[in-house]
């Protein structure tokens, strides 16, 4: 809806058509209902009326000595502020339906569906069953601090409520039903908030971006949008549909689509690890059940299951005064460079183990090809060697926390090095198997001659990966940057700038998954606070101005599919995730979401000066 005084039209936002328009007899329009039926007049003494764009008639007999303003959902209802009082009343003709006591209410807020009201005040959150006039008791009323006159946000769904709260630490956001807390929200600028459809998310806004919050998993935003100097007006709309989002600035609706932030697919219970295979075909699983883990396979197409492998045990520790803690066991799993082999275990870091059994798989021809037990010192990380060698590196730490590479023959059981420079938590194997790539050295193969080089000039690494032909390695490190090596890791070929988003706090987002894709032109970048990001490896440029979008959590893995036209990425909560990186696919995407609709050759200008026109749907 549009206003100017006495006039007013309405729009569809979806189709950009304009469906209706008309003036009131007196009055300026401030304010309106569900699809602009029934709007808000205010008049020259200050009286509010409710003017009926359909029957073109007063609803209502005129308000007086009114404040906030809110229309339910439904439209069937407005709460309002009168004097001392909130009142809840028949947008068909203006009848009190509720009322209660509010003095000094600062802010006001009321449901969808009007069953519950709230109002803020210096004494604290009241809220109220509309039916039955029944104040509501929760732990709200336990800090009555909790807003005053600068609380700036208020917000009510069905059965969440949220307030941004007075001394600044943030949005605290309650369940209604059962009175309790549900979440702290570091958000401490948040000038505007609103619940999805279904009370699962909360978008807010300040006034520099717009960010989505899973309650559930709080602790970072799942989804962020620059508002570059946009001034919001009327507050932020959730579409029913749960994952689209809308914002009016300076007379133009924003739609955003929240996508793979706001995924059904999301897991109650994380899984413990996920890992892809570097040709992207398939990918691992593990989660921990008591004392055993559960590793599974699965094929990245369609997210079939290929394969569960026996519940493995943790390890059993040789000191009987130092007996394994399962949750402090550490599941281990590495595909080979080529994809076709994998290796899983379970390790018990700090104890040393009676046994410390480690499969090795075929994934092509699904069956086992080996088994070795490592017992003794805990194993923390596991490389594979290509599909013809038989090659497993193992790290090992001691008690004291020293670190060692042993190297396997898993075909024959048998060690056949021990490398003590080449070590960590992090390791990566060149495709022709002749390089081993570890915290801050690197090993030629066979022979073991290992190298130092400073990676990540000083940081510590968060991850490795080399192209499919070996001649280039990425290293990732926990400011965010990603060092480019060549295939020999000799030289240093490149640094790419840390473009995740300033972070929620104050911790930056590191480094946590890498891939390149089969060409080796494309690098994606994943953060350990959700973002992703493609990069052009020969430019040294990212391909988008932000980052894609994600369920918001931990990137644990990435790789591409063998054609490069699709993305993987894998976290705890949600382990597969696809994204069309395909350029053709993605324009056939962007033109159907636009109806087929082309730029003008102005929008052109405005929004692709750096290219010559043409039309692309």
């Amino acid at each position: 809806l549009s206003a100017n005084g006495r006039a007013w039209r309405t729009w569809d936002v979806a189709t950009h058509r304009a469906t209706g328009s008309g003036r009131v007899p007196a009055g300026t329009v401030t304010e309106a209902g569900a699809s602009a039926h029934v709007l808000g007049v205010t008049e020259g003494d200050g009286g509010l009326r409710l003017w009926n764009t359909a029957t073109r008639r007063w609803s209502a007999p005129e308000l007086h000595d009114v404040g906030d303003i809110h229309f339910t959902g439904d439209g069937r209802s407005l709460l309002t502020t009168e004097g001392d009082r909130v009142r809840l009343r028949s947008v068909a003709d203006g009848r009190s339906t509720f009322a209660a006591r509010a003095p000094d209410a600062a802010l006001t807020a009321v449901s969808s569906d009007g069953r519950t009201a709230a109002a803020c005040s210096a004494t604290g959150v009241h809220l109220w069953n509309t039916a039955d006039s029944r104040p509501l008791q929760g732990t709200w009323r336990q800090d009555p601090g909790v807003c005053d006159t600068d609380t700036s946000v208020l917000a009510l769904s069905g059965d969440r409520l949220a307030v941004a709260t007075a001394n600044g630490t943030g949005l605290r956001v309650w369940d209604t039903a059962t009175g309790r807390r549900v979440a702290d929200l570091q958000d401490t600028g948040a000038q505007s908030a609103s619940f999805s459809p279904d009370g699962a998310f909360v978008a807010t806004a300040d006034g520099s971006e717009l960010r989505v919050w899973r309650l559930t998993d709080p602790g970072a935003p799942v989804f962020r949008h620059a508002l570059n100097n946009q001034h919001l007006y009327g507050g932020l709309d959730w579409d029913r549909d749960g994952r689209t989002l809308r914002y009016l600035e300076s007379g133009t609706v924003h739609t955003l689509d929240l996508g793979a932030a706001v995924t059904h697919d999301w897991r109650s219970t994380a899984l413990n690890d996920v890992g892809f295979s570097p040709d992207g075909r398939t990918y691992a699983t593990t989660e921990r059940t008591g004392d055993r883990y559960l590793f599974r396979l699965y094929d990245t197409s369609d997210g079939r299951l290929l394969h569960t492998f026996p519940a493995v045990p943790v390890p059993v520790s040789t000191d009987p005064a130092l007996p394994t803690v399962p949750a402090d066991t550490l599941p281990l799993m590495a595909f080979g460079p080529d994809g076709t082999r994998f290796a899983y275990g379970v390790s018990a870091p700090g104890r040393e183990a009676v046994a410390q059994p480690f499969g090795v798989w075929d994934v092509r021809h699904g069956r086992s090809l080996a088994t070795l037990d490592l017992p003794g010192a805990a194993v923390v990380s596991l490389a594979l060697g290509p599909g013809g060698a038989h090659t497993l590196h193992a790290v090992r730490t001691s008690s004291i926390g020293q670190l060692a590479d042993e190297t396997w023959d898993f075909a024959h059981g048998r060690r056949t090095s021990v490398l003590t420079g080449v070590t960590g938590s992090h390791l990566a194997v060149s495709p022709d198997g002749g390089l081993l790539v570890g915290e801050g050295r690197i090993a030629r193969l066979p022979s073991g001659r290992s190298t130092g080089r400073d990676l990540v000039q000083g940081d510590e690494i968060g991850a490795l990966a080399f192209t499919a032909d070996g001649s280039a390695v990425a290293v990732g490190d926990q400011t965010g940057r990603v060092h480019l090596w060549d295939g020999a890791v000799r030289h240093r070929t490149g640094i790419l700038r840390n473009v995740f988003p300033a972070p929620v706090g104050t911790t930056p987002e590191g480094v946590a998954a890498l891939a390149f894709s089969p060409d080796g032109r494309t690098l994606a970048v994943a953060g350990d606070a959700g973002s992703l990001q493609l990069w052009d490896v020969g430019t040294q440029q990212p391909l988008s101005s932000g980052p894609l979008t994600t369920p918001g959590e931990a990137v644990t893995s990435l790789a591409f599919s063998p054609d490069g036209g699709t993305l993987f990425a894998g976290s705890a909560h949600v382990p597969l995730q696809r994204y069309t990186v395909d350029p053709e696919r993605a324009r056939t995407r962007v033109c159907a979401r636009t109806g087929n609709a082309e730029l003008t050759r102005a929008q052109w200008r405005t929004y692709v000066p750096d290219a010559p026109y043409r039309r692309i749907c």
